[in-house]
Protein backbone atom coordinates (compact mmCIF):
# COMPACT_ATOMS: atom_id res chain seq x y z
CA UNK A 1 0.00 0.00 0.00
CA UNK A 2 2.63 2.48 0.88
CA UNK A 3 3.97 1.78 -2.98
CA UNK A 4 1.01 2.79 -4.13
CA UNK A 5 1.11 6.20 -1.47
CA UNK A 6 -1.72 5.02 0.55
CA UNK A 7 -0.31 4.87 4.00
CA UNK A 8 -2.76 5.99 6.64
CA UNK A 9 -3.90 2.57 7.84
CA UNK A 10 0.00 1.57 8.61
CA UNK A 11 1.54 1.38 11.70
CA UNK A 12 4.79 2.29 12.76
CA UNK A 13 7.81 0.77 15.40
CA UNK A 14 10.09 2.86 16.61
CA UNK A 15 13.65 0.09 17.24
CA UNK A 16 14.93 2.23 19.40
CA UNK A 17 14.66 5.72 21.44
CA UNK A 18 16.21 7.98 23.58
CA UNK A 19 20.11 5.55 23.79
CA UNK A 20 22.33 7.03 25.16
CA UNK A 21 25.38 5.30 25.24
CA UNK A 22 29.25 5.52 25.38
CA UNK A 23 31.87 3.11 25.38
CA UNK A 24 35.41 3.06 26.31
CA UNK A 25 38.92 1.70 24.27
CA UNK A 26 39.57 -1.90 26.26
CA UNK A 27 35.86 -1.75 27.76
CA UNK A 28 33.28 -5.07 27.17
CA UNK A 29 29.91 -4.10 27.18
CA UNK A 30 27.18 -6.59 27.49
CA UNK A 31 23.77 -5.56 25.58
CA UNK A 32 21.34 -7.89 27.05
CA UNK A 33 17.15 -7.56 26.98
CA UNK A 34 14.17 -10.12 25.49
CA UNK A 35 13.29 -10.73 22.02
CA UNK A 36 12.06 -7.53 19.71
CA UNK A 37 13.53 -5.42 22.48
CA UNK A 38 16.38 -3.28 20.06
CA UNK A 39 19.69 -5.22 20.42
CA UNK A 40 19.99 -6.31 16.90
CA UNK A 41 19.24 -3.05 15.54
CA UNK A 42 21.57 -1.17 18.15
CA UNK A 43 24.24 -3.22 16.66
CA UNK A 44 23.45 -2.69 12.98
CA UNK A 45 23.92 1.00 13.45
CA UNK A 46 27.00 1.04 15.45
CA UNK A 47 28.60 -1.70 12.71
CA UNK A 48 27.32 0.94 10.13
CA UNK A 49 24.76 -1.03 8.30
CA UNK A 50 22.15 0.99 9.10
CA UNK A 51 21.77 4.47 9.86
CA UNK A 52 19.73 6.15 12.19
CA UNK A 53 16.63 8.29 11.52
CA UNK A 54 18.02 10.79 14.11
CA UNK A 55 20.67 10.98 16.76
CA UNK A 56 25.20 10.67 15.97
CA UNK A 57 27.08 7.72 16.59
CA UNK A 58 30.54 8.32 16.54
CA UNK A 59 32.05 4.58 16.03
CA UNK A 60 36.28 4.17 16.02
CA UNK A 61 37.30 2.15 13.05
CA UNK A 62 37.75 -0.13 11.35
CA UNK A 63 34.33 -2.12 13.14
CA UNK A 64 34.45 -5.77 12.67
CA UNK A 65 30.56 -7.45 13.06
CA UNK A 66 29.40 -10.66 13.52
CA UNK A 67 26.01 -10.44 13.05
CA UNK A 68 23.36 -12.39 11.18
CA UNK A 69 24.97 -15.87 9.64
CA UNK A 70 25.89 -14.90 6.13
CA UNK A 71 25.85 -10.71 6.31
CA UNK A 72 28.35 -9.89 3.67
CA UNK A 73 28.94 -13.44 2.36
CA UNK A 74 27.88 -14.48 -1.31
CA UNK A 75 26.27 -18.35 -1.35
CA UNK A 76 28.18 -19.34 -3.96
CA UNK A 77 31.98 -18.32 -3.52
CA UNK A 78 34.25 -20.71 -1.65
CA UNK A 79 34.99 -20.41 2.15
CA UNK A 80 38.10 -18.55 0.93
CA UNK A 81 36.43 -16.36 -1.49
CA UNK A 82 34.30 -15.17 1.22
CA UNK A 83 36.73 -14.26 3.59
CA UNK A 84 38.56 -12.14 1.51
CA UNK A 85 35.05 -10.49 0.21
CA UNK A 86 34.34 -10.11 3.63
CA UNK A 87 37.77 -8.55 4.80
CA UNK A 88 37.08 -6.07 1.61
CA UNK A 89 33.66 -5.32 3.14
CA UNK A 90 35.20 -4.32 6.43
CA UNK A 91 37.35 -1.97 5.14
CA UNK A 92 40.30 -4.22 4.45
CA UNK A 93 42.66 -3.73 1.60
CA UNK A 94 43.37 -6.68 -0.95
CA UNK A 95 47.18 -6.29 -0.41
CA UNK A 96 46.74 -6.91 3.41
CA UNK A 97 44.01 -9.93 3.52
CA UNK A 98 46.25 -11.40 0.88
CA UNK A 99 48.79 -11.59 3.91
CA UNK A 100 46.24 -12.79 6.13
CA UNK A 101 43.94 -15.20 4.36
CA UNK A 102 46.24 -18.23 5.69
CA UNK A 103 45.58 -17.01 9.53
CA UNK A 104 41.66 -17.05 8.57
CA UNK A 105 41.44 -20.08 6.86
CA UNK A 106 43.40 -21.89 9.85
CA UNK A 107 41.19 -19.74 12.65
CA UNK A 108 38.10 -21.23 10.87
CA UNK A 109 39.47 -24.84 11.28
CA UNK A 110 36.82 -25.46 7.88
CA UNK A 111 39.55 -27.96 6.34
CA UNK A 112 38.65 -29.15 3.11
CA UNK A 113 35.24 -26.95 3.11
CA UNK A 114 36.89 -23.54 3.04
CA UNK A 115 36.85 -24.52 -0.78
CA UNK A 116 33.96 -25.51 -1.34
CA UNK A 117 30.30 -23.15 -1.49
CA UNK A 118 29.16 -21.13 0.94
CA UNK A 119 25.71 -22.80 0.67
CA UNK A 120 27.21 -26.19 1.47
CA UNK A 121 27.80 -24.90 5.00
CA UNK A 122 26.03 -25.66 8.21
CA UNK A 123 25.17 -22.56 10.45
CA UNK A 124 28.14 -23.38 12.79
CA UNK A 125 30.93 -23.47 9.90
CA UNK A 126 29.50 -20.25 8.77
CA UNK A 127 29.62 -18.30 11.89
CA UNK A 128 33.47 -19.67 12.38
CA UNK A 129 34.56 -18.34 8.64
CA UNK A 130 32.53 -14.85 9.96
CA UNK A 131 34.38 -14.86 13.38
CA UNK A 132 38.04 -16.20 11.67
CA UNK A 133 37.66 -12.70 9.38
CA UNK A 134 36.69 -10.41 12.42
CA UNK A 135 39.82 -11.73 14.23
CA UNK A 136 42.23 -10.80 11.97
CA UNK A 137 41.68 -7.41 10.55
CA UNK A 138 42.64 -5.61 13.04
CA UNK A 139 39.84 -4.37 14.36
CA UNK A 140 39.35 -0.95 16.74
CA UNK A 141 35.34 -2.45 17.70
CA UNK A 142 34.34 -5.83 17.95
CA UNK A 143 30.39 -6.28 17.67
CA UNK A 144 29.33 -9.51 18.18
CA UNK A 145 25.57 -10.85 17.97
CA UNK A 146 24.09 -14.34 19.11
CA UNK A 147 26.07 -15.80 16.04
CA UNK A 148 28.51 -17.32 18.20
CA UNK A 149 25.80 -19.77 19.62
CA UNK A 150 25.98 -21.96 17.31
CA UNK A 151 29.27 -22.86 17.33
CA UNK A 152 30.48 -25.79 19.33
CA UNK A 153 32.52 -25.52 22.81
CA UNK A 154 35.86 -26.07 21.31
CA UNK A 155 35.57 -22.95 18.90
CA UNK A 156 33.20 -20.46 21.29
CA UNK A 157 36.36 -21.06 23.28
CA UNK A 158 38.48 -19.92 20.92
CA UNK A 159 36.44 -16.97 20.05
CA UNK A 160 36.31 -15.99 23.67
CA UNK A 161 39.80 -16.23 23.94
CA UNK A 162 40.48 -13.88 21.20
CA UNK A 163 37.98 -11.38 22.94
CA UNK A 164 39.45 -11.60 26.10
CA UNK A 165 42.56 -10.28 23.84
CA UNK A 166 40.90 -7.65 21.87
CA UNK A 167 39.91 -6.36 25.34
CA UNK A 168 43.47 -6.44 26.79
CA UNK A 169 45.07 -4.82 23.67
CA UNK A 170 42.84 -2.07 24.15
CA UNK A 171 39.84 -2.42 21.54
CA UNK A 172 36.06 -2.24 22.57
CA UNK A 173 34.05 -5.31 21.85
CA UNK A 174 30.01 -5.27 22.34
CA UNK A 175 28.44 -8.37 22.74
CA UNK A 176 24.98 -9.15 22.55
CA UNK A 177 24.11 -12.79 24.29
CA UNK A 178 21.51 -14.82 25.90
CA UNK A 179 24.04 -16.89 27.95
CA UNK A 180 24.17 -14.29 31.59
CA UNK A 181 27.43 -16.35 32.57
CA UNK A 182 28.96 -15.27 29.60
CA UNK A 183 28.08 -11.39 30.16
CA UNK A 184 28.64 -11.17 33.88
CA UNK A 185 31.88 -12.79 33.13
CA UNK A 186 33.49 -11.20 30.13
CA UNK A 187 31.48 -8.01 30.23
CA UNK A 188 32.25 -5.61 32.42
CA UNK A 189 29.35 -3.17 32.24
CA UNK A 190 25.84 -4.44 31.07
CA UNK A 191 23.25 -2.52 29.25
CA UNK A 192 19.34 -4.05 29.51
CA UNK A 193 17.31 -2.74 26.39
CA UNK A 194 13.59 -2.89 26.92
CA UNK A 195 10.89 -1.76 23.89
CA UNK A 196 14.02 0.20 22.34
CA UNK A 197 14.72 1.72 25.23
CA UNK A 198 17.43 1.55 27.79
CA UNK A 199 16.17 -0.05 31.17
CA UNK A 200 18.84 -0.65 32.90
CA UNK A 201 23.24 0.01 32.31
CA UNK A 202 25.74 -0.59 35.13
CA UNK A 203 27.48 -3.12 36.04
CA UNK A 204 27.05 -6.60 34.80
CA UNK A 205 26.21 -8.49 37.56
CA UNK A 206 23.76 -5.45 38.53
CA UNK A 207 21.75 -5.28 35.56
CA UNK A 208 22.08 -9.08 35.00
CA UNK A 209 20.21 -9.50 38.38
CA UNK A 210 17.63 -6.85 37.94
CA UNK A 211 17.08 -8.56 34.01
CA UNK A 212 16.51 -12.06 35.54
CA UNK A 213 14.38 -10.81 38.44
CA UNK A 214 12.07 -9.27 35.81
CA UNK A 215 12.04 -12.32 33.59
CA UNK A 216 10.91 -14.54 36.35
CA UNK A 217 8.47 -11.87 37.52
CA UNK A 218 7.20 -11.44 34.19
CA UNK A 219 6.51 -15.33 33.92
CA UNK A 220 5.13 -15.99 37.06
CA UNK A 221 2.57 -13.07 36.58
CA UNK A 222 1.57 -14.82 33.26
CA UNK A 223 1.09 -18.14 35.29
CA UNK A 224 -1.31 -16.47 38.34
CA UNK A 225 -3.37 -14.47 35.59
CA UNK A 226 -3.41 -18.31 33.87
CA UNK A 227 -4.76 -19.58 37.36
CA UNK A 228 -7.00 -16.15 38.42
CA UNK A 229 -8.82 -16.74 35.21
CA UNK A 230 -9.24 -20.96 35.08
CA UNK A 231 -10.21 -20.42 38.62
CA UNK A 232 -12.92 -17.24 38.44
CA UNK A 233 -14.80 -19.02 35.28
CA UNK A 234 -15.26 -21.87 38.36
CA UNK A 235 -16.74 -19.48 40.90
CA UNK A 236 -20.48 -20.12 40.24
CA UNK A 237 -19.82 -23.42 39.70
CA UNK A 238 -20.61 -26.15 41.54
CA UNK A 239 -17.16 -27.35 43.17
CA UNK A 240 -15.50 -23.82 42.00
CA UNK A 241 -13.47 -21.60 44.33
CA UNK A 242 -14.27 -21.12 47.68
CA UNK A 243 -11.84 -19.78 48.92
CA UNK A 244 -8.56 -17.04 48.30
CA UNK A 245 -5.31 -16.06 49.42
CA UNK A 246 -5.66 -12.67 51.01
CA UNK A 247 -2.28 -12.19 51.84
CA UNK A 248 1.28 -13.57 50.41
CA UNK A 249 4.72 -12.26 52.20
CA UNK A 250 8.35 -12.52 52.74
CA UNK A 251 9.43 -12.18 55.92
CA UNK A 252 12.79 -12.46 57.88
CA UNK A 253 13.23 -14.78 60.80
CA UNK A 254 12.70 -11.97 63.79
CA UNK A 255 9.46 -10.80 61.53
CA UNK A 256 9.94 -8.28 59.52
CA UNK A 257 9.20 -8.11 55.86
CA UNK A 258 12.33 -9.01 53.95
CA UNK A 259 12.86 -8.84 49.86
CA UNK A 260 16.93 -9.55 50.49
CA UNK A 261 18.55 -11.92 52.75
CA UNK A 262 22.24 -13.25 52.91
CA UNK A 263 23.64 -16.47 51.72
CA UNK A 264 22.37 -19.15 54.22
CA UNK A 265 20.07 -17.28 56.06
CA UNK A 266 16.59 -18.17 56.40
CA UNK A 267 13.25 -16.53 56.08
CA UNK A 268 9.37 -16.43 56.91
CA UNK A 269 6.69 -17.18 54.14
CA UNK A 270 3.36 -15.83 55.75
CA UNK A 271 0.32 -16.52 53.91
CA UNK A 272 -3.64 -14.80 54.37
CA UNK A 273 -6.79 -17.36 53.56
CA UNK A 274 -10.40 -16.00 53.27
CA UNK A 275 -12.93 -18.45 53.04
CA UNK A 276 -16.70 -18.29 52.24
CA UNK A 277 -17.88 -21.04 55.01
CA UNK A 278 -16.10 -21.32 58.34
CA UNK A 279 -16.84 -25.62 57.82
CA UNK A 280 -14.85 -25.89 54.99
CA UNK A 281 -11.17 -27.33 55.06
CA UNK A 282 -8.18 -25.94 53.21
CA UNK A 283 -4.83 -27.14 52.85
CA UNK A 284 -1.47 -24.37 51.79
CA UNK A 285 1.83 -24.35 50.12
CA UNK A 286 4.98 -22.74 49.50
CA UNK A 287 6.81 -22.85 46.02
CA UNK A 288 10.53 -21.37 46.07
CA UNK A 289 11.92 -21.12 41.83
CA UNK A 290 14.58 -19.87 40.20
CA UNK A 291 13.95 -17.48 37.26
CA UNK A 292 14.09 -20.09 34.39
CA UNK A 293 11.08 -22.07 36.60
CA UNK A 294 13.39 -24.89 38.30
CA UNK A 295 11.92 -25.10 42.13
CA UNK A 296 14.18 -24.78 44.77
CA UNK A 297 11.99 -25.38 47.35
CA UNK A 298 8.43 -26.58 48.28
CA UNK A 299 6.36 -27.31 51.28
CA UNK A 300 2.79 -28.56 51.53
CA UNK A 301 0.38 -28.97 54.60
CA UNK A 302 -0.62 -31.76 53.42
CA UNK A 303 2.57 -33.19 52.20
CA UNK A 304 4.17 -33.02 55.89
CA UNK A 305 1.15 -34.43 57.62
CA UNK A 306 -0.65 -31.88 59.24
CA UNK A 307 -4.36 -31.50 59.42
CA UNK A 308 -6.49 -29.03 57.21
CA UNK A 309 -7.18 -25.31 57.74
CA UNK A 310 -11.07 -24.85 59.35
CA UNK A 311 -13.26 -23.96 61.92
CA UNK A 312 -12.98 -19.97 60.69
CA UNK A 313 -13.37 -17.47 57.63
CA UNK A 314 -9.85 -16.02 57.81
CA UNK A 315 -6.71 -17.94 58.62
CA UNK A 316 -2.84 -17.12 59.13
CA UNK A 317 -0.23 -19.58 58.50
CA UNK A 318 3.61 -18.72 58.63
CA UNK A 319 6.12 -21.43 56.67
CA UNK A 320 9.49 -21.15 58.09
CA UNK A 321 12.86 -21.94 56.82
CA UNK A 322 15.07 -21.51 58.91
CA UNK A 323 17.89 -21.74 56.45
CA UNK A 324 18.72 -21.34 52.92
CA UNK A 325 22.01 -22.54 51.81
CA UNK A 326 22.04 -20.86 48.01
CA UNK A 327 24.71 -18.69 46.83
CA UNK A 328 23.03 -15.48 44.95
CA UNK A 329 20.15 -14.76 42.99
CA UNK A 330 17.42 -13.91 42.58
CA UNK A 331 13.88 -16.47 43.45
CA UNK A 332 10.18 -16.09 43.33
CA UNK A 333 7.86 -17.54 45.97
CA UNK A 334 4.63 -18.54 45.45
CA UNK A 335 1.75 -19.44 48.14
CA UNK A 336 -1.15 -22.05 46.91
CA UNK A 337 -4.41 -22.93 48.61
CA UNK A 338 -5.87 -26.51 48.05
CA UNK A 339 -9.13 -28.37 49.13
CA UNK A 340 -9.26 -30.56 51.62
CA UNK A 341 -7.39 -33.36 50.18
CA UNK A 342 -4.70 -31.49 49.04
CA UNK A 343 -5.37 -32.46 45.17
CA UNK A 344 -7.40 -29.54 43.87
CA UNK A 345 -5.87 -26.01 43.91
CA UNK A 346 -8.17 -23.07 44.13
CA UNK A 347 -6.07 -20.18 44.16
CA UNK A 348 -2.05 -19.00 43.47
CA UNK A 349 -0.33 -15.83 44.18
CA UNK A 350 2.69 -15.26 43.97
CA UNK A 351 5.12 -12.51 45.88
CA UNK A 352 5.50 -9.13 43.76
CA UNK A 353 9.00 -8.71 44.75
CA UNK A 354 11.38 -11.51 43.93
CA UNK A 355 13.67 -13.45 47.03
CA UNK A 356 16.58 -11.99 46.59
CA UNK A 357 19.80 -13.43 48.20
CA UNK A 358 22.28 -11.14 48.10
CA UNK A 359 26.23 -12.24 48.00
CA UNK A 360 29.16 -10.30 48.19
CA UNK A 361 29.91 -11.27 44.88
CA UNK A 362 28.25 -12.74 41.66
CA UNK A 363 27.65 -16.44 41.02
CA UNK A 364 27.07 -18.72 38.69
CA UNK A 365 26.74 -21.70 41.69
CA UNK A 366 23.05 -22.11 43.11
CA UNK A 367 24.10 -23.58 46.24
CA UNK A 368 26.23 -22.10 48.51
CA UNK A 369 28.03 -25.40 50.26
CA UNK A 370 31.00 -25.53 52.54
CA UNK A 371 33.95 -26.90 51.16
CA UNK A 372 37.58 -27.39 51.02
CA UNK A 373 40.42 -27.55 48.19
CA UNK A 374 43.54 -30.11 48.48
CA UNK A 375 46.10 -28.86 46.62
CA UNK A 376 49.62 -30.63 45.60
CA UNK A 377 52.18 -29.94 48.45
Amino acid sequence: MALLGRTRRLTYLTALQDIDLEVSHGEAVGIIGENGSGKSTLLRLVAGISAPDAGTIRVAQPVAPILELGLGFHPDFTGRQNAFLYGTLLGVSEEVMVERLDDVVAFAELGEFVDQPLRTYSSGMAARLAFAVAANVDPQVLVVDEALAVGDGGFQKKCIDRMVRFKEDGRTVLFCSHAMYLVTSFCERAVWLHQGRVRMQGRSPDVVREYEAYLMQREKRRLTDETASETSSALGAPGGRRARLSQLRVLDLDGAPAETVEPGDGFQVELGVECLNAAASFHVAVAVDTQDGRCVFAAATHRDGLPPLTGGTQHTVRLLVPGFPVASGGFSVSGFLFDENGLHSYDQVVVPAALRVAGERWTPSLLDLDHEWVLPS
